[in-house]
């Protein structure tokens, strides 16, 4: 339960993890925010004007897809060896395992926001977006940070266990970034092999931001939001399933 405790550790050391990333510096931060904007200008020049993707709003739909699958798969990659790695502090203090990862996932949100909004301004100013849209934005970025943190949860436990987790993981990421609609549109996708696209949970989450922004529709975004949620239940009941049987034993194998 997130009491008053809990929320201060959790506040505490979301601070830490942010200082520790930009060291203070300007250029620390900067670098947060630019990287993900460099990401989403090479796409653009790539698909857009290269391979001549024909689409309307391209661009909104980058900021739909792209930047939220760059949040959630760096987030469980990213967390996944953060039990090992914060071993001696788990060991010498009472801190639980589950505020270290909140206050990395929540760090990682932040770092998220930032491109996201300057982006979201920029295209704002120059596509506009669906007010309606735009209100349904809390609900799809709350439903992407729970499943990001159980996600987190799920393989860093499993990393515990297991460690080579972290290198399969990326590897499956590296695979799913291509298999996931968030640079091409799923009309692209063979009608054959389209059903991996719509069992790829990190999808399934992306999938109502795309909407909201680029292609506002009340019925497709309700569906997708239905599915959405879906996937984080889904999700929070398998880690917490799974941080309750390893939790008495989990200090044994770090």
């Amino acid at each position: 339960m997130l009491n008053k405790e809990m929320f201060t550790i959790i506040s505490t050391l979301t601070s830490s993890e942010m200082k520790g990333r930009y060291r203070n510096t300007w250029a620390g931060f900067m670098w947060v925010i630019l990287n993900p904007i460099i990401m989403f200008g090479v796409h653009a020049l790539v698909f857009k004007h290269i391979l001549n993707i024909n689409m309307d709003r391209y661009y909104v739909f980058l900021l739909g897809g792209l930047l939220p699958w760059i949040f959630i798969s760096s987030t469980i990659t990213m967390t996944a060896h953060t039990l090992i790695t914060n071993r001696e502090v788990l060991l010498s203090f009472q801190v639980s395992p589950m505020a270290i990862l909140c206050s990395k996932v929540i760090d990682n949100f932040i770092n998220f926001l930032a491109p996201f909004s300057l982006l979201f301004v920029v295209l704002y100013f120059q596509e506009g977006f669906n007010i309606l849209g735009i209100l349904s934005l809390p609900i799809s970025m709350l439903l992407l940070v729970i499943t990001g943190y159980s996600m987190s949860v799920f393989f860093s436990i499993l990393q515990v266990y297991f460690r080579d987790t972290q290198y399969i993981l990326n590897f499956l990421v590296s695979i799913m970034y291509f298999l996931t609609p968030i640079f091409y549109p799923i009309e692209m996708v063979p009608k054959s092999i389209v059903w991996i696209v719509h069992i790829n949970p990190i999808y399934s989450i992306v999938r109502p931001l795309q909407i909201a922004l680029w292609d506002y529709d009340l019925q497709l975004l309700s569906i997708a939001l239905a599915k959405a949620l879906i996937t984080c239940i889904l999700s929070c009941f398998l880690a917490f399933i799974f941080w309750r049987k390893k939790r008495n034993e989990l200090y044994l194998y770090l």
